[in-house]
């Protein structure tokens, strides 16, 4: 039955429209769909509902729908194969499928179609957001889509039995939409309960492709293979958190650390760009405990074994500080960029995998001695050893200004494109310098005169063609973290001093609440690594110290941010990164597995006394659910006494049987008590169903009752 528009039909469409806009936003909100293919639909379905809905499908009209869909498969095949964007290819084609539904929703049947398309896209999000959304989306998502199956069922009836029947079901759902909606959430509750029993009882086998994290579409600004002066500047009120550290001692640098966490490295610069000119890079080598240690261009080797669990850092001859070394683990949100990043000077690393993805990623070594890695889309957890002692300064003057080998050759080449202003003054702050710490610390003193900022305007010089580098020397002399290490980079290599331009992060923030320490993309950093000698590269700072902690006035930090971090962090741990281990880890702190048991089964005794009881509490809840529910309808009181009664007389309504029809039956059966029954049935049909009881309804029915009751009386003395 096709062409009935009723308020029932009404309130269906909108909440299948409701339950495609959750089941979009669990996909949406992580990055999962493009912005242009999310307005796009959503204006499409906005025209699907505004448009007057046809009683029927044209048959031109559906063969223009399933040649578009043909169309839009091939192509989605095809892009899925091209560009290897299967999942957004997917994403895209589930959309269109929807439109295509909503457009033609006349029947029970697209609903229904729509509902399969909804858990679809509830699906692809649970494996994409890795956000504290989804589970409030999925509970909302089970609530509306029990609804819609309810409803789309009572359509469904009213399209089966006719357009009278139809009308009849609009007016009694219309009515009971109530206990329509209590009935939704009771069935959308045990699909939560048995969804929460079937994951705490069944972890997954590890950590998937897309598991945690959305799709990270576009890199971070500063860790890509070149980076444009800048980009620092656009995200430096940016407070989410990009990786989280937990040292092996907590807390002891307090709520702030000192460390740069270097991570891109750059050894070429030409009009505002940095970039990668040399094709050597740093070499990777199997070490103790599985770390994959990094050696450097003088091919040494940087850790050896040593008794603790803890590799120690091999001495360098001048340097006292340089076996203190940091260790500790860190989770990296998926940036978009294969970089790994560790404080100071990296010695090694080794990846701590969640799962049998996670442990596919290899490290390996970068240009200009970055640490990058192979791996699936998603978050990687990893372990450094790094060495955050610096040499003294009468350990940086007693190298003097040692010569260049050939292999630094690259980090010496003049910068070109530059005037000849940019040398002369170089040339003219490092004169009579005779160490090469001399020379960085007069350029960093005069930088240290600059201002910092992030409202950056060219100068005239600028707009004229010139370097922005040159307009922040002679002109504005104002600029952000990118433009003093640039800067110092470039009087450097004019002199001859090896230097290059690292990105990174600047500090880390103790967050007290998860015991771990919080790396903001607001703390987004540059600066220069300069080389000594054997004492190897060394880290200078020019930003002034203001501008290195400008992130720190980020919105929300530190206060709600820290629990809302740390509350998204324990669910990527408990819930994102569920397995085996977690779950054995879990039934030990619940008392439900022995800890010293060998064979590790669970106590059952405890686990049999916890399920009783919840079933007992069930039970309860229900009885007195019902009970209470008999005392705030007096009429279904005064219904199950003459029930009861005519139970032991052998008559029990059927499920599909009216009170009227129950009443026919007896009278049919038994003829004297036919008029009794009768009457208190119709009494009761009226009391049951009329929109206000009044007390002569509830008399009148008790009355009936009693008639009824004294005709079984004497029915049974015959």
């Amino acid at each position: 039955m096709i062409g009935v528009d009723t308020p029932l039909h009404r309130l269906r469409d909108r909440m299948s429209l409701a339950q495609i806009a959750v089941a979009t936003a669990t996909v949406g909100v992580a990055g999962g769909i493009a912005p242009w293919s999310l307005a796009l639909a959503a204006v499409l379905c906005a025209w699907a509902f505004v448009r007057p809905l046809p009683p029927v499908t044209t048959k031109a009209t559906e063969r223009a729908w399933t040649l578009l869909v043909g169309v839009a498969l091939v192509a989605t095949l095809t892009r899925a194969v091209l560009t290897a964007e299967l999942l957004d290819s997917g994403l895209d084609f589930l959309l269109l499928l929807v439109v295509q539904r909503l457009f033609n929703r006349q029947r029970a049947r697209e609903h229904m179609q729509l509902l399969l398309l909804g858990s679809l896209l509830v699906v692809a999000g649970a494996v994409i957001n890795a956000g504290l959304n989804y589970p409030l989306l999925f509970a909302l998502y089970l609530v509306v889509a029990a609804m819609t199956l309810l409803l789309n069922h009572l359509v469904a009836e009213g399209e089966r039995l006719g357009a009278r029947t139809a009308v009849t079901l609009s007016r009694e759902g219309m009515r009971a939409r109530g206990f329509l909606w209590r009935a939704a959430g009771q069935v959308a509750a045990i699909a939560a309960i048995g969804a929460i029993v079937t994951f705490v009882a069944f972890p997954r086998w590890g950590v998937g492709a897309f598991f945690r994290g959305g799709l990270s579409r576009d890199s971070k600004s500063g860790f890509s293979s070149t980076v444009e002066l800048g980009d620092f500047g656009r995200i430096k009120s940016d407070a989410t958190v990009v990786m989280r550290i937990e040292p092996d001692v907590r807390g002891a640098w307090g709520d702030r650390t000192d460390w740069h966490l270097r991570g891109s490295s750059f050894d070429a610069y030409a009009g505002g760009r940095w970039f990668h000119e040399r094709d050597v890079e740093a070499t990777i080598a199997g070490g103790p405990f599985g770390y994959q240690t990094l050696r450097d261009l003088r091919g040494g080797a940087t850790l050896k074994p040593s008794r603790s669990a803890v590799p120690e850092a091999v001495a360098v001859p001048g340097f006292a500080a340089s076996k203190q070394t940091l260790l500790a683990t860190v989770t990296l949100e998926d940036i978009g960029v294969d970089v790994l990043f560790v404080p100071s000077e990296p010695l090694a690393v080794r990846v701590s995998p969640r799962g049998v993805i996670e442990s596919r990623a290899r490290v390996r070594g970068g240009r200009s001695d970055e640490i990058r890695v192979d791996k699936a889309p998603g978050p990687i957890r990893y372990q450094f050893v790094s060495r955050i002692g610096t040499p003294t300064e009468a350990e940086l003057d007693a190298i003097g200004d040692p010569a260049v080998p050939d292999a630094f050759a690259a980090y010496t080449a003049a910068i070109p494109g530059l005037s000849d202003d940019v040398t002369a003054l170089a040339q003219r702050l490092t004169e009579g310098a005779s160490t090469r710490r001399a020379k960085v610390e007069a350029i960093m003193a005069h930088l240290g005169g600059f201002t910092y900022s992030l409202d950056l305007r060219p100068s005239q010089r600028v707009l004229d063609g010139a370097d922005p580098l040159e307009g922040f020397l002679f002109d504005t002399q104002a600029g952000h973290c990118e433009y003093f290490a640039s800067a110092a980079v470039v009087l450097l290599r004019q002199i001859g001093v090896p230097a290059r331009l690292v990105n990174g992060y600047y500090g880390a923030h103790y967050n007290g609440v998860g015991e771990y320490y919080a790396v903001r993309q607001a703390d987004a950093h540059s600066w220069i690594e300069v080389h000594f000698g054997d004492l190897g590269w060394v880290t200078f700072d020019p930003t002034p110290p203001s501008g290195r902690t400008s992130g720190d006035d980020a919105p929300w930090w530190p206060g709600a941010s820290e629990w809302i971090d740390a509350v998204r962090n324990t669910y990527l741990d408990w819930v994102i990164d569920y397995d085996l281990g977690k779950q054995l880890t879990l039934f030990e702190n619940l008392g439900l597995r022995d800890r010293q048991a060998d064979n590790g089964l669970l106590r059952w005794r405890w686990l049999l006394a916890v399920m009783v009881g919840l079933g007992a509490a069930v039970w309860i809840g229900a009885r007195a659910r019902k009970w209470r529910r008999g005392r705030a309808r007096p009429e279904a009181a005064i219904w199950r006494t003459v029930i009861r009664r005519l139970a032991r007389r052998g008559y029990s309504p059927r499920d599909d049987e009216s009170p009227r029809r129950f009443g026919a039956r007896i009278g049919a059966a038994e003829p004297p008590i036919a008029a009794p029954v009768s009457t208190f049935m119709r009494t009761y049909e009226a009391c049951r169903f009329a929109p206000q009881i009044t007390a002569d309804d509830l008399a009148a029915l008790r009355d009936a009752a009693a008639a009824v009751i004294a005709a079984l009386g004497r029915a049974r003395r015959r």
